[in-house]
C-alpha cells in the first residue's frame, strides 16, 4: 500500500466537510475545500515555477497566520523542509540560521519584508516571496497569492514521499556554537498529532485557538497541526492579546487552547477574565516542563482543567502529559507518557532508577527528531542506546506519574552537594509578593559554587534580603538556600518566554 504524506490530512477533511471552517485569522474564514486548494496550487508554484526539489529547505518569516500551516502542508506535498524563522531575532541571529539550512527560496509576511530583503546577504536564496499587501515596482519580490492562482495544482499522492521523509527543521539553540536545527520527519508530525488527539480527547468537533508562536513546535505541533488532523478548527491570532484570546473564546466557542505559564497568566489577570463566558473551554494545555501552580489556580478556579504537557524541539509535545481526567489531581506532575511515545527516568550508566529517585528524563518513539541539520557531533551526543537523552532531571511517583525536577545543566554544586534550583524557585513561587524569580550558581572561592536569588517584586510591594531567606527556613536543608538575593526590575527571557538563565549566570557573576 502507497503510504501517503501528511498534507493527504487536509484532502480527507476537504472531501468529507469541504464547507467546513479549517482556520480563522483577522476576520477570515478558510474552508476546509478552500485549505486543500491552496495547498495544491502553492505545492504546484513551488514544484513548477520556483522549482523546489525533494529535500530543498523553505523558510518563512513572520508572526502568525494561515500562510504557515499552508507552507508546512505543501512542503509535505514535495518532499520540501519547512524552516520556519523566529521572527523576534535580530538580523545576525537569522543569519546563523540562513547560512546553516541554505534554503531554497524565503517566504515572507509584508510586515518583515524589510528584513527579508536583508537576510538575502546571508544565503544564495533563489526567490523570495512575499504575502499581506507586497510593494509595487520594479524589483519587488514574488507575491505568493499570485504564485498559488497561477499555479498547476497538485494533489496529494502526486510524489511517492514516505512518512520517514523530514518536513520541518526546528532550530532549538542560539546562535553560540553550532547552530542546532532538530530534522523533523514526516511520522514524527504524524504521531504527534495521534498522541495530541489522544491526550486532549481532540475531534472534528473541537474549536482550538492558536495564540502562542507558530515558528516554534509548541505552537505548530501541540494543537495546531493536530487540529487538522482531526478535522477540527483553528482560529490563529497573530500574537498574544489576553483581551482578543478572552473575546474570541467566547465568540466562537473555543474548547482547546495552550500557553505557558506567562501566557495563561496574561489571560487570567485581564480585568476581562471574570466577565468572560469560559464555559466551551474544555482544556488549557501548558508546559512544556515546570508549571507553577499558581498560574493553575485561576484556571481551575473557573472550572477550567489545566493539563500539564512536557516535550520539546527535539521531541514533538506532547510527548508525556496529564490527562484530562488527571488535570485536578495531578497538579503539579507532567502526566505519563503518549500514546506513542516511551519515557523512563534513568542514571548515567542508562539503568532505569527507582521511584522517588532522581535521573535524567530519556524518550524513545517515532515524534522524536532524526538528526540535527549538518551537526553529526552533536546528534551523536543526544542519543544514547537508541534513547533521546532529554537534559532534564526529573523523577516518578509510585504511579508511574512523570515529574521535571530541574536541568541538568542548571544543577549547582555546593561544596560536594547537587543542589537543584528548581526546588528553591517553588518555594519563591508560593510567596504573594514575588512576581518572578529564578536561583542559579555564583563560582565560589571555599564552597566551588554557591547559589543567588534573582527576584522581581510585584509593583508595590516590598521585601529585604533577609526576609526574603527566611522563606527557606524549615523547607529546605541550609545549603540549599540562596546565599546572595538579586532584585530586579526584570528576569531577562528567550524568545519563546523562558527564563535565561546563562544570561543571569553572567549578571551574577559579574
Amino acid at each position: 500500500m502507497k503510504t501517503v504524506e501528511i498534507s493527504n490530512w487536509i484532502s480527507i477533511a476537504a472531501k468529507k466537510s469541504p464547507e467546513k471552517i479549517a482556520i480563522r485569522y483577522r476576520g477570515d474564514e478558510t474552508a476546509y475545500a478552500s485549505l486543500e486548494e491552496r495547498v495544491a496550487g502553492l505545492s504546484g508554484a513551488m514544484s513548477g515555477y520556483l522549482k523546489i526539489r525533494n529535500g530543498d529547505r523553505v523558510s518563512f518569516l513572520g508572526r502568525n497566520c494561515p500562510q504557515i500551516m499552508e507552507l508546512l502542508f505543501a512542503c509535505a506535498r514535495i518532499g520540501a523542509i519547512f524552516v520556519p524563522l523566529n521572527s523576534r531575532m535580530t538580523l545576525e541571529q537569522l543569519g546563523v540560521f540562513l547560512k546553516n539550512s541554505k534554503p531554497a527560496c524565503l517566504f515572507a509576511d509584508a510586515a518583515y519584508l524589510q528584513a527579508a530583503q536583508e537576510c538575502l546577504q546571508f544565503a544564495p536564496i533563489k526567490n523570495l516571496i512575499t504575502f499581506g499587501g507586497a510593494a509595487d515596482g520594479d524589483g519587488s519580490p514574488l507575491d505568493m497569492d499570485d504564485l498559488i492562482a497561477n499555479a498547476k495544482p497538485i494533489e496529494s499522492g502526486h510524489f511517492d514521499i514516505p512518512l520517514t521523509a523530514p518536513v520541518l527543521m526546528a532550530y532549538t539553540s542560539g546562535t553560540t556554537g553550532r547552530p542546532k536545527g532538530a530534522l523533523l520527519s514526516q511520522e514524527a508530525i504524524y504521531y504527534s498529532a495521534l498522541n495530541s488527539i489522544d491526550m486532549f480527547e481532540m475531534t472534528a468537533r473541537d474549536e482550538v485557538l492558536t495564540v502562542i508562536p507558530m515558528y516554534h513546535i509548541g505552537g505548530l505541533s501541540i494543537q495546531s497541526a493536530p487540529a487538522i488532523k482531526a478535522g477540527a478548527t483553528i482560529t490563529i491570532h497573530r500574537e498574544l492579546d489576553p483581551a482578543l484570546a478572552l473575546r474570541d473564546i467566547e465568540r466562537y466557542g473555543i474548547t482547546l487552547i495552550v500557553g505557558r505559564p506567562v501566557v495563561s497568566r496574561a489571560i487570567s489577570s485581564h480585568p476581562n477574565w471574570d466577565k468572560t463566558d469560559l464555559s466551551s473551554l474544555r482544556s488549557l494545555g501548558s508546559g512544556s516542563t515546570r508549571v507553577p501552580l499558581a498560574s493553575m489556580a485561576p484556571w481551575f478556579a473557573r472550572g477550567v482543567p489545566v493539563q500539564q504537557l512536557y516535550g520539546m524541539t527535539e521531541a514533538l509535545p506532547p510527548v508525556i502529559g496529564v490527562s484530562l481526567e488527571d488535570a485536578r489531581r495531578k497538579a503539579g506532575s507532567i502526566g505519563k507518557p503518549a500514546t506513542h511515545v516511551e519515557a523512563k527516568i534513568v542514571d548515567r550508566d542508562m539503568n532505569e532508577v527507582k521511584p522517588g529517585a532522581r535521573g535524567e528524563i530519556v524518550l524513545r518513539g517515532k515524534c522524536v527528531f532524526t538528526e540535527y541539520w549538518a551537526n553529526p557531533s552533536e546528534t551523536e551526543q543526544t542519543f544514547r542506546d537508541g534513547w533521546f537523552l532529554t537534559g532534564d532531571v526529573g523523577h516518578i511517583d509510585d504511579k508511574g506519574y512523570f515529574y521535571v525536577d530541574d536541568r541538568i545543566k542548571d544543577i549547582v554544586i555546593v561544596g560536594a552537594s547537587n543542589v537543584y534550583p528548581a526546588d528553591g524557585e517553588r518555594i519563591l513561587a508560593e510567596c504573594d509578593a514575588i512576581e518572578e524569580a529564578a536561583i542559579v550558581g555564583k563560582p565560589d572561592p571555599e564552597l566551588g559554587e554557591i547559589l543567588v536569588a534573582c527576584v522581581v517584586l510585584k509593583q508595590g510591594r516590598q521585601m529585604t534580603s533577609h526576609q526574603l531567606r527566611e522563606l527557606f527556613n524549615g523547607r529546605l536543608a541550609q545549603y540549599q538556600h540562596p546565599k546572595h538575593v538579586l532584585f530586579m526590575d526584570a528576569i531577562p527571557h528567550t524568545a519563546l518566554g523562558k527564563i535565561q538563565k546563562s544570561a543571569l549566570r553572567r549578571l551574577v557573576q559579574d
